[in-house]
């Protein structure tokens, strides 16, 4: 095998939280939390992950999810629900 395991640091990860985000007739299941480097989502039943920035920062996260997904309405979406989640937490 050409590779090699450089890092195991499942310390790292935390804040982990997973919810349901019904938009326009789609379901996101949003699974997102904190890892070495910082916030990350994960939205399995679309294959696609992301980095997250702060979780209230619905600007840079939009943009984020925005890559990865083909709605930037959804992206914006997803981040409202995300920031509101955290904000209902704290």
């Amino acid at each position: 095998m050409d590779y090699k395991t450089s890092y195991i640091g499942d310390d790292n990860i935390n804040n982990v939280h997973h919810i349901g985000v019904d938009y326009y007739g789609n379901y996101y299941s949003v699974v997102f939390g904190r890892y070495v480097n910082g916030g990350f989502c994960s939205i399995p039943n679309f294959g696609v992950g992301c980095e997250l920035s702060n979780f209230s920062d619905t600007f840079w996260n939009t943009e984020s999810l925005g890559r990865v997904l083909k709605s930037k309405q959804a992206a914006k979406a997803i981040a409202k629900a995300i920031a509101e989640f955290v904000e209902t937490e704290e």
